[in-house]
């Protein structure tokens, strides 16, 4: 390709002027009047082959795979290799941070010694996990300190110590001795449900709470729910006392449009007629005979196709 792009016209070997009769046989080689043509060719030809994309900058051809080195004080250690098409690191090996850690340390404020701080944790006889024979920490207070330590612009390592003993039972008093073992050195901090106060500042030094501050009081009160036999009504909304009057007349209009034409009591004036309609005395026996009726009528209707069966057995 770059010998196309370059002219053809002119292909001849110039020998090179030797004037020193001691130079070597390679002073005979005749140089191509084209070199400079063909250099400046290949240095702008760039396309895309069977290996990648090919090209060259300054000259120099553009790799396409890198090797990953982790440089650890004197050793180089291979990570592994990463080419233009790469998407995952799942191939590459784990670098090794100083320290001799796996884990990327955050920001430039590294810790030298790598010493983790010591955070004791009140322990009560429920923190011991049988299965394991160990004391668990866990706890808001404990979520609530991996929380801030995660959100640190740097790396810090620590480790919780329970304030326990070997049988799995506190040391000493649930605060007050173990914020006083942090004044002793013994521990570089507490992690636990630590009230704040004067004697304890005395000590050590507190971070700002995380839960608002406040008095809290527990006070009686009066409970002035109603304890009446009727406090069952106060469910029936007015909505439904309006439905229960309406089907209550409803029902009472129904029984005077059935009975008034067949029955006395049903006759006269229309105040007479309106109390005899919504009298349970005169209600009840007329309901219950509409309702013997119609178990009749039902008696009736069952009757009729067993009657019906009977003729024709008899018939065969």
């Amino acid at each position: 390709m770059a010998i196309e792009k370059t002219s053809t016209a002119n292909l001849g070997f110039q020998k090179a002027n030797v004037s020193n009769t001691s130079a070597t046989d390679l002073e005979n080689l005749r140089v191509s009047q084209n070199g400079p043509n063909l250099v400046r060719a290949l240095s702008n030809t760039s396309f895309i082959g069977l290996t990648g994309d090919f090209r060259f900058i300054n000259g120099q051809l553009q790799s396409l795979a890198f090797q990953i080195v982790n440089m650890n004080e004197n050793e180089a250690r291979r990570v592994g290799f990463w080419t233009t098409y790469s998407t995952s690191k799942s191939s590459l090996a784990p670098a090794i941070w100083a320290g001799d850690l796996t884990s990327t340390p955050k920001g430039w404020e590294i810790p030298t010694n790598w010493k983790k701080l010591q955070i004791g944790v009140p322990v009560n006889g429920d923190d011991r996990d049988f299965s394991c024979n160990m004391t668990t920490v866990t706890g808001y207070c404990v979520d609530i300190f991996d929380a801030v330590v995660e959100a640190l612009p740097y790396a810090m390592t620590y480790q919780y110590i329970p304030f326990a003993k070997p049988d799995g039972k506190s040391a000493g008093t649930y605060i007050n001795d173990l914020v006083y073992q942090v004044y002793l050195k013994k521990y570089d901090g507490v992690v636990g449900d630590t009230t704040i106060i004067a004697n304890r500042s005395k000590h050590v030094d507190f971070t700002l709470p995380y839960t608002e501050s406040g008095v809290s009081m527990i006070v009686p009160i009066k409970d002035n729910r109603n304890k009446n036999a009727w406090v069952f009504l106060k469910s029936l909304t007015w909505d439904l006392w309006a439905t229960t009057f309406c089907f209550f007349v409803f029902i009472g209009f129904v029984v005077w449009v059935i009975e008034h034409r067949i029955n006395e009591d049903f006759r006269g004036p229309p105040s007479h007629q309106a109390g005899t309609s919504f009298c349970k005395d005169i209600l009840k026996p007329k309901l219950s005979r509409i309702e013997t009726e119609s178990e009749s009528y039902v008696d009736i209707a069952s009757i009729g196709p067993r009657m019906r069966r009977s003729n024709l057995n008899i018939g065969r």
